[in-house]
């Protein structure tokens, strides 16, 4: 690139030459450099142009063969440029390499026969970013100089710092393959997460963008724990006189290169042998030099050796192996039973050299009898508790080496005794009680010919006790059963089973159960009832086996249905609800805690209260016409009306009339007769009564007299109608001239009329009791 012309700065070095090269004013425009960019571009390398003739006053006073050219990267010092150039028509080029993360400076040096003169080019060759030295191809130097520290909880790394790396990429992995992977900034990383005495491979690689270095390699093995030989596993293969050993060394313990072995046997150990780690071979294996005693246990012992520290040792177990053995059923002859004291039986045998354990088998004189195990033993005898009166046989079988004999038997039958002293316990009871019975089940003993079962209920008397009597009719019976029946659910029984010899009946041994409660079930016979007498509702139900309570639910009018009470009463009242209000109720059952299912709902309406009639209220009279209401009573607001009952009369203008009126037919609420003559007359007498809807009987009768009707006037006196009418008549003969002739005579008749109604009204003001 060409670059503008600059103040030059510029130092002239005398070598004891009397005279110097002199540089231009434009000696900077002589030079020119830019990024290699072909076949892309490479921030690692620039290309260099100058013209050092163009940059000096006089070109014949330096010599082509006297010149050079300085870089500097960074703070470092300046180094002279050793490609070679390219000199193409006055012009040299260089390709020159940088270090794309430093500035970079140049210097010119022309020497002359008389001299020499330094020109620095006062253009920095700036830094490139990130992004564009990965880009570029730039190649990491690999990280150098990996120092390793160690720690009891932690390993330091360090390495020498890569040009232009960003950060670098630290892989820590261990003998099993798995990795710890860090990246850091800093040429520097500790390691917290590893295993004691596990080699690892430690792998460094210097980053910048997307862009890595080659790795640097190397290994640590970190310090074992003092218990590092739990790790071990070793496989111990024993013989008659020897031992071999296998472990997996490497793969445990990595960090350990020698293992101290030595076999001990009852606390006498022998001289320790030291083992080499070999990583040529996939296992580390131990054999014992000296002769073992045969078929006897010892133990081995393998202990780790790392320098400074003393680290416990791995002991396993062992038994070398038996000589082979001829005839060892014959050599565990004779097996001996005999009964004792208190139904104990001893087992006994023979001893059998190398025998590593005996197993003793028991078999029940019965039809269905079969040899059973009752236990091991390594002494040469076993005692067992038996049941009484039962004839047992007895056998033993013997391992050596793990491979175990036949089965030999003893050469007698044993027969435990009865013990009459204390009360007869039944052997191998089984007792499953359920709601209303209980099943039994015991083994027999031979010696006994009956049993007599008695099952009394707590607190009953002893004639009420049921029971059963069992008669043994097979001798060679081993096992009873029986199911005793019509018990009670969830009650408490005491149980006796007594057994008969060829003498005596035995005492018995007392035992007790519960029977189960029965799945819950709806109460019965659910009555729910309104009480006249004291206005509540009363409810019944027949009792649940075993329930310990009850849920109470109820269903009021257009409510949900919800729980009311939970109670252990068979009969409960509850309020009751208004009149004519719909009322429901249903019971459950709660058994062990589960609620059962409940009962249909039962229930009524509440009928409406009759003490006292409705409330008559005149609304209006005039000329042959009442218009008045009948209002339900506070105490049945609830209740709907069906059909209103009337019977009405004017003393000296009419008999007593009767009406019915549908409630549907009342006109806004009020009940209208227009066939009273003489209505506003004080002679007027009204009667009145209701009949609600869903219930046959009618309320108690109300009179005008009793109580004295209330007059209600609305939107002004009705009794000024006529007088309206009046008024709007004259607004239309008026208005309508043209029929006034036609039509006087009409208006005269409806004049005289209003004033026949003006003079009813007055003297309805004037007695306003009617």
């Amino acid at each position: 690139m060409k670059l503008q012309s600059i103040v030059i700065l510029f130092s002239l070095i005398s070598i004891a030459y009397s005279a110097v090269p002199t540089l231009k004013a434009d000696a900077a425009d002589k030079v020119s450099w830019k990024f290699k960019d072909r076949p892309k571009q490479d921030v690692s390398k620039i290309l260099l142009e100058w013209e050092p003739f163009a940059m000096v006053e006089d070109k014949s006073s330096i010599a082509s063969d006297e010149w050079s050219v300085l870089i500097q990267s960074g703070d470092g010092e300046y180094t002279p440029v050793t490609t070679n150039s390219r000199p193409r028509g006055g012009k040299y080029k260089y390709t020159i390499d940088i270090v794309p993360c430093q500035d970079h400076h140049l210097k010119f040096v022309l020497k002359g026969s008389d001299g020499e003169v330094v020109f620095e080019l006062p253009e920095v060759i700036p830094a490139s970013s990130s992004d564009l030295i990965a880009s570029s191809g730039f190649n990491l130097e690999m990280p150098a100089n990996i120092q390793i520290e160690q720690n009891e909880d932690s390993v330091a790394l360090s390495w020498d710092a890569s040009l232009c790396a960003t950060s670098y990429l630290v892989v820590f992995m261990g003998p099993d393959g798995k990795e710890i992977e860090n990246e850091v900034t800093e040429n520097t990383a500790t390691i917290t997460e590893f295993e004691a005495c596990s080699q690892y491979d430690v792998y460094v690689t210097a980053v910048i963008d997307e862009s890595y270095s080659d790795e640097a390699y190397d290994t640590i093995s970190t310090h074992p724990s003092a218990s590092a030989a739990e790790k071990l596993d070793p496989k111990v293969s024993p013989s008659i006189n020897s031992v071999k050993a296998q472990w997996d060394a490497y793969g445990k313990l990595s960090c350990v290169n020698a293992y101290a072995v030595k076999v001990c046997k009852d606390g006498v150990c022998g001289e320790a042998a030291t083992v080499e780690l070999d990583n040529t071979l996939p296992v580390l294996e131990f054999t014992s030099t000296g002769e073992l005693d045969q078929c006897s246990d010892y133990t081995m012992s393998v202990k780790p050796i790392y320098e400074g520290k003393d680290l416990a040792e791995k002991v396993v177990p062992f038994r070398t192996l038996s000589p082979p053995v001829q005839d060892v059923n014959i050599k565990l002859m004779p097996v001996n039973a005999v009964a004792g004291d208190e139904q104990m039986i001893t087992v006994s045998w023979s001893a059998v050299q190398c025998a590593s354990a005996y197993e003793i088998f028991q078999h029940v004189s019965a039809p269905d009898g079969d040899w059973e195990t009752i236990g091991t033993s390594e002494a040469t005898e076993l005692s067992i508790k038996g049941v009484p009166c039962t004839e047992y046989r007895y056998g033993v079988k013997v391992s050596i080496d793990g491979v175990q004999s036949d089965i030999v038997e003893a050469e007698a039958a044993v027969m435990t005794p009865i013990d009459n002293s204390v009360p007869y316990v039944a052997s191998n009871l089984i007792s499953e009680p359920s709601t209303d019975s209980i099943e039994l089940s015991w083994d027999h003993a031979k010696c006994i010919t009956s049993y007599r079962i008695k099952i009394c209920k707590d607190g009953s008397a002893e004639e009420e006790c049921p029971g059963e009597t069992i008669e043994i009719e097979d001798p060679s019976t081993h096992n009873l059963t029986r199911t005793i029946e019509n018990l009670s659910p969830c009650s408490g029984y005491s149980m006796q089973i007594f057994a008969t010899t060829d003498t005596d009946e035995l005492a018995a041994e007392t035992t007790t159960f519960e029977t189960s409660a029965p799945a819950p079930t709806a109460p019965e016979n659910l009555s729910v009832g309104l009480n006249a007498e004291t206005n509540k509702i009363d409810i019944s139900f027949e009792p649940v086996a075993c329930a310990t309570g009850y849920k109470v639910y109820h269903h009021i009018g257009d409510s949900e249905e919800e729980v009311l009470d939970e109670t252990t009463d068979l009969s409960i009242s509850f309020d009751s609800p208004e009149p004519c209000v719909q009322f429901s109720y249903g019971v459950s059952a709660i058994v062990n805690g589960e609620e059962g299912p409940k009962t249909d709902l039962i229930g009524d309406k509440v009928p409406p209260k009759n003490g006292e009639g409705p409330k008559l209220i005149i609304d209006d009279k005039f000329n042959s016409t009442v218009i008045f209401i009948l209002e339900t009573p506070d105490f049945n607001q609830k209740c709907e009306i069906e059909e209103y009952h009337m019977k009405y009369r004017n003393l000296g203008h009419m008999d007593e009339q009767e009406r019915t009126v549908a409630a549907s037919d009342l006109l806004e609420g009020k009940i209208v007769l227009d066939d009273f003559p003489g209505a506003a007359d004080n002679g007027m007498f009204i009667e009145g009564r209701i009949k609600y809807l869903g219930f046959e009987s009618w309320s108690p009768f109300v009179s005008t007299k009793n109580p004295i009707p209330e007059i209600v006037v609305e939107d002004g006196n009705s009794i000024l109608v006529p007088i309206v009418i009046g008024v709007l008549v004259a607004v239309v003969v008026l208005v309508i001239v043209i029929f006034f002739i036609v039509k006087r005579k009409r208006s005269q008749d409806k004049y005289d009329a209003e004033i026949g109604d003006g003079s009813e009204s007055k003297k309805l003001k004037d007695n306003p009791e009617v």
